[in-house]
């Protein structure tokens, strides 16, 4: 038990014991499609080989990454006979059905309140600062994109096809076959400030479509879902959404184990069915719920203690195939709102690692509900000014006095290692995003200007002296202190 504890994300055999509870459809939810998803215990040859001897000429797939099969259930068994008695054997980490899984929309024709998510998490703040992510590849498993969208085309990477296992150049199809991934790309990455039609939360960023269906309606298999995420992170992306159902299957958990030990996250809809979540807890999955206009949990999003995070989720207006916009509802939409929120959060400071990024989406969140993480907003509402922030702040703090011209200011620092050499910076033209390479780390000044270099003592301590001329009286200065992997605060103050 002790390496279950250590190693959650390998099997145990004695977690693989008991029966899975039944599996029961869903029409237009969850379909059985005659298929399973199966796992063997890890780290366990002997009880793999036995595994994959049961299930010997069954076997559709294998996705050696995660050591996943995909399999027939045979003639005689459906189901959940078939997963009974594979999973008693103990040779099988999980077995459950590759279900026929479908969008998380519900239909909403009124354009009412159009892009007040924007205001909700204070974007235009956020934009202010970084608005672009040229350099980042944000990518979402759906029902494809409309390639010629107007908002969308000029974004737009060659995508992969995950039913057919073909990429875009190899002639896999992505253009949209159901309106659902149009929908959902462009809130993650519709062009903005180009007049027309609406904003993403990022206004430039690489996206790569990933179609996971060749259905109208929609319906994918799990699996394939998943075997998209996995070929996104493997060619580039850093953030991978799915807007479908599904959630609750621990084949969810291990793509986005796979996916982060790659360098990217998984994020995935809690779904729209107003359901208690609090069976499972994904670590490598950000479960993502949806609020409304209100700040109160929308009525159709599922709540529990596997939400990580909320981000509004009704009448949200977005690009629709065909060229135009419309406004929908629905955990899909909250979704690609939050793989964009961390997008922009990662452009702002390209440096952090992944844990990091996740726990910066968390701390910008506002709390929402009960007092921190709660089972109904996780760690609240997503707040995109909070998150570039959180990006730019690091763990450096200064102290800075009232400043007075024709004065010594002397700003205190803490919070950095002993024998330290951190330097201060100064703007007068306010917060931007700026790549120190040699430190490794971004800040947050716009046109910064040196003000001096210090080295802090053996506590991590250390006093800048800056004289202010007179002429400086009435002016605003924005201030950071920054050193190799780490910033600090930024402190705003007037000079009197």
């Amino acid at each position: 038990m002790l390496v279950c504890l250590l190693a959650p994300i390998l099997a145990c055999a004695t977690l693989a014991q008991e029966p899975p509870s039944e599996f029961v459809e869903q029409p237009g939810h969850l379909e059985l499609s005659g298929r399973m998803i199966a796992r063997p215990v890890q780290n366990n040859e002997l009880a793999r080989d036995q595994a994959l001897a049961q299930i010997e000429g069954l076997i559709v797939l294998n996705y050696p990454e995660v050591d996943e099969w995909i399999v027939l259930v045979p003639e005689g068994e459906d189901e959940n006979s078939f997963a009974a008695q594979l999973i008693t054997t103990r040779n099988w980490e999980y077995v459950h059905p590759d279900w026929i899984c479908y969008p998380l929309l519900i239909p909403d024709d009124t354009n009412f309140g159009s892009q007040w998510h924007h205001q909700m998490i204070e974007s235009e703040a956020a934009w202010e600062v970084i608005h672009s992510a040229p350099d980042r590849i944000a990518a979402w498993t759906d029902t494809g994109v409309d390639t010629d969208h107007p908002d969308l085309m000029n974004q737009l990477l060659p995508g992969y096809n995950a039913v057919d296992h073909l990429t875009e150049a190899q002639g896999g199809e992505i253009e949209d076959i159901n309106g659902h991934g149009t929908l959902t790309g462009g809130t993650i990455g519709a062009t903005g400030n180009n007049g027309i039609g609406v904003a993403g939360a990022v206004w430039d960023i690489q996206l790569l479509p990933i179609r996971v269906s060749n259905s109208a309606s929609g319906g994918a298999y799990l699996s394939d879902l998943e075997h998209g995420a996995r070929w996104a992170v493997e060619n580039g992306a850093k953030t991978i959404s799915a807007s479908y159902s599904g959630v609750e299957y621990s084949s969810v958990q291990t793509t986005g184990a796979y996916v982060r030990s790659l360098g990217g996250l998984y994020f995935y809809a809690a779904d729209n069915n107003d359901t208690n979540h609090s069976s499972f807890d994904w670590d490598d999955v950000v479960v993502v719920g949806a609020s409304d206009f209100t700040d109160g949990k929308a009525w159709f999003s599922s709540y529990g203690v596997a939400v990580d995070m909320t981000a509004p989720g009704v009448d949200i207006w977005s690009t629709e195939m065909g060229g135009g916009y419309r406004g929908a509802s629905g955990t899909s939409l909250s979704t690609p709102l939050a793989n964009g929120v961390a997008s922009l959060l990662w452009a702002a400071n390209p440096y952090l690692t992944t844990y990091e990024v996740e726990q910066s989406l968390y701390a910008a969140c506002d709390d929402l509900g009960d007092a921190g993480e709660d089972d109904v907003f996780g760690h609240g509402r997503a707040n995109m000014k909070n998150a570039v922030f959180e990006a730019l702040e690091g763990d450096l703090i200064i102290l800075t006095p009232n400043l007075l011209a024709g004065k010594y200011a002397n700003i205190t620092l803490n919070g950095a290692q002993p024998s330290t050499v951190v330097f201060l910076g100064y703007s007068i033209t306010g917060t931007s995003v700026v790549n120190i390479s040699r430190l490794k780390t971004t800040i947050g000044l716009d046109q910064p200007q040196a003000a001096g270099q210090v080295l802090t003592d053996a506590n991590g301590s250390a006093m800048f002296h800056k004289f202010l001329p007179l002429e400086t009286m009435g002016i605003t200065v924005w201030i950071q202190a920054a050193c190799v992997g780490d910033t600090s605060n930024i402190d705003a103050r007037v000079i009197q």
